[in-house]
């Protein structure tokens, strides 16, 4: 019976499936995405055959991490141990592919034998790399080929395979060229040891933290799942997931409950044939569940055929191998099942509480007068006139209210989070533009993220002999873990230098020795410090000299400390993240933009007005925005076609008497697109007031709150309004098609 009542509305069934399915279909994309990514790292680092990995304590990911030589030197001497090969790992842009995985290793060392050459042979001398076979398909390139990297062409002289996606979609150099190419010289990312067979891991382990300060110890397997990316990836995933149940079970109850609703008297019939109301609630959540979990297989599919895709595309270097487990299949069809049980609840427990009396007296639909059997909201004003467009949506009040809440949230998704967005890229710019006393910035040229940027102090004084240049300020900057705030910023400026200005101090002095570290308010607030108190950064104590205030959330949650200093606490040794330039005339940005690009190849330099449009790690935020509002549009889209469609099919008999009574096509095909559009004006204006309240809430995160600053202007306003109103002419515009097409016989006839 439950398959056979959903088949009654084939329509109406498929748009719900659909709806459900785009959004687990998000889901399992970006969890397969999560765990490939973590099966990446985890071969990655258990391939070479080591025992134990030994990196830096505070790094967020093996990408950021530093660690000296000279740790490796003490490593060779614990007898314990047999061998010790370092390596290091970035993702960098190559030859139009925004991420590209690369390793340096030692030629000679044992973690390489992994990389197992199926063409060519392995690396032998400097300026070679080999790639890995996805790779050498995405580029299509082959032995002899040359691939530029950091403004160099290096000689393709082997490809290899290794079991695993992320490596295979990414190329290995020697160590020696890899420590020039991302400017750690004489460091690694990691060490990865192998031990003497009996050895005491643990005990090891102990002993190498307690010698060897700022240095954590793993097992290779263990490493993967603290990586920062993934934990990004994950998050995503679940944010998703948490949009698309919400949306999905709005559109959920709408359809079930119209469903109750047409059905109200078949449900009179059976409470009169004996049917409990325990019958009634379990067919009613049978039919909720069982679309549910079609569209959570639906869902699965597109899934699985996304990450396919995605894994295969030139652009994303091999990075975004998926991998599928039964655990994350069980997942997703887990949450589509959640999704039915609350979107079908409330339905099936009205159908219960239905007497039979009352169902079998159900007439539906809503007289002229709003009279008797009305399902419309009650007028405050007494009998108020109503355009027969406004009067149609309110025949059905829960119907409207839902579908104004399910788009309402589409909306509210994306004002929210196209806010955040245009605050924080304004804040970047502000504050990596000096707070407006930079023109140009300069960042390591093939980056694929602002934390890898690392530029040679030796480019900085060259660039302020260039004819055109006024000043130039080098910048470093780190995450540390604070128990009172997750994260504190830390800047290194020079402290005689101009862009350090943009901090103005409102309470103490400014930096004028070592040791010391200015806080903004928030932090401050956030940290309950005080000038004259100390605060702890990694193993040293730094004194509070000074309260700053820029207005700028990245700022006033950070703290500053002198060039120098940073550079030592963030393993930066000479070396800074970028450069603020200060021209003599900013008319001339463009002519010293290609100078400085034409002369100074290992740096990219944007206007500090243009910087996030040029950077690869804000693409990839934008792109991610994109995504998340796409799928609203989508889920919200479907929903709405789906509330159209209900309208159109109770009111066919209606239509067929409007068509009797001499309406053209035309004037049909107007009358349902008008109320779709209502509609959907309606839901745009409710889902913009919820993005700001959204903006609003997210302001006020301890601590963060000024991070996360939302720009609601006009035109992104107009802009959510607009996608509204398009979002209904589209979603509007085929059962309008459908209910114009219809003949007056056939409706009339229609039951």
């Amino acid at each position: 019976m439950i398959l056979k009542n959903l088949l009654r509305r084939k329509t109406r069934s498929l748009l719900t499936i659909v709806g459900i399915g785009i959004g687990i279909a998000a889901m399992v994309a970006l969890g397969a995405i999560a765990d490939g990514l973590e099966e990446g790292y985890t071969a990655m680092l258990t391939g070479s055959q080591g025992d134990l990995i030994v990196t830096q304590a505070d790094a967020a990911d093996i990408s950021a991490a530093a660690v000296d030589e000279t740790v490796g030197q003490q490593l060779e001497t614990l007898p314990e141990v047999v061998d010790v090969t370092g390596m290091l790992q970035s993702i960098v842009t190559a030859e139009g592919a925004r991420y590209f995985m690369l390793f340096g290793y030692d030629p000679q060392s044992f973690a390489i034998e992994h990389f197992k050459i199926v063409e060519g042979e392995g690396l032998s001398d400097s300026k070679q790399v080999i790639i890995g076979k996805i790779a050498a398909e995405n580029f299509k390139k082959g032995v002899g080929d040359s691939l530029k990297l950091f403004g160099s062409a290096f000689r393709i002289v082997g490809i290899y395979e290794t079991g695993d996606g992320l490596e295979e979609g990414g190329g290995v150099i020697s160590l020696s060229d890899a420590q020039v190419l991302f400017s750690k010289p004489h460091q690694v990312a990691l060490y990865t040891l192998r031990l003497k067979p009996g050895a005491d891991v643990e005990e090891l382990r102990r002993k190498i933290e307690r010698r060897i300060p700022d240095v954590i110890t793993s097992q290779s397997d263990q490493v993967a799942n603290t990586q920062e990316t993934i934990q990004i990836v994950r998050g995503f995933a679940w944010g998703i997931a948490f949009i698309a149940i919400l949306i999905g079970a709005v559109g959920m109850m709408n359809t079930v409950l119209m469903s109750v609703f047409e059905r109200t008297r078949e449900i009179g019939v059976l409470r009169s044939l004996g049917w409990r109301k325990g019958r009634v609630l379990g067919l009613i959540i049978g039919e909720s569940l069982a679309l549910s979990l079609i569209g959570g297989l639906t869902g699965t599919a597109l899934g699985v055929a996304a990450v396919r895709a995605l894994g295969s595309s030139p652009a994303t270097g091999g990075l975004l191998q998926g991998r599928f487990s039964p655990g994350l299949f069980i997942q997703a069809l887990v949450i589509a099942l959640i999704l039915g049980a609350l979107g079908g609840f409330y339905p099936a427990w009205r159908a219960s509480q239905l007497t039979p009396l009352e169902a079998l007296r159900y007439e539906g639909g809503l007289t002229s007068s709003g009279g008797k059997g009305s399902k419309g909201w009650a007028l405050p004003f007494g009998v108020v006139k109503l355009p027969m467009t406004a009067r149609n949506l309110f025949r059905r009040r829960t119907r409207t209210l839902l579908t104004i809440v399910g788009i309402g949230i589409s909306v509210a998704v994306i004002v929210g989070l196209q806010g955040f967005t245009e605050g924080f890229v304004a804040q970047f710019e502000t504050m990596m533009g000096g707070g407006g006393q930079a023109d140009l910035m300069a960042v390591e040229a093939d980056i694929s993220d602002m934390e890898y940027s690392s530029i040679d102090e030796r480019v900085g004084k060259k660039l302020v002999t260039v004819p055109g240049v006024k000043y130039v300020s080098g910048t470093v900057f780190g995450f540390l873990t604070d128990p009172q705030m997750t994260y504190l910023i830390i800047w290194g400026y020079h402290p005689g230098e101009y862009a350090i200005r943009q901090f103005r101090i409102v309470e103490g002095e400014g930096l004028s020795a070592n040791r010391q570290i200015i806080l903004g308010k928030t932090a401050a607030e956030t940290m309950d410090k005080k000038v004259g108190q100390t605060v702890k950064i990694l193993d040293s104590n730094f004194r509070i000299v000074g309260i700053y205030e820029t207005g700028t959330g990245f700022l006033d949650i950070s703290g500053v400390i002198a060039l120098r200093e940073a550079q030592k606490l963030f393993r930066k040794p000479r070396q800074v993240g970028w450069y603020a330039i200060k021209l003599e005339d900013p008319k001339e940005a463009d002519r010293i933009i290609a100078h400085l690009e034409a002369n100074f190849p290992e740096i990219s330099v944007s206007k500090t007005s243009e910087l996030a449009e040029a950077l690869p790690d804000f693409k990839t935020m934008q792109t991610m925005e994109t995504a998340i509002s796409v799928l609203a549009i989508l889920v919200g889209g479907i929903g709405m076609m789906n509330t159209v469609f209900m309208s159109v099919f109770e009111r066919t008999r209606e239509i067929g008497s409007l068509r009797a009574l001499g309406w053209r096509k035309r004037r049909v095909l107007g009358l349902i697109l008008r109320e779709s559009l209502l509609l959907s004006l309606v839901s745009g204006v409710v889902g913009i007031m919820g993005g700001v309240l959204l903006g609003q809430i997210g302001s006020l995160a301890q601590g963060f709150g000024s991070l996360f600053q939302g720009h609601f202007g006009p035109p992104l306003l107009i802009r959510a309004l607009v996608m509204a109103l398009v979002l209904g002419a589209v979603a509007g515009l085929y059962p309008a098609w459908w209910a114009s097409r219809l003949s007056p016989v056939e409706a009339l006839r229609y039951e």
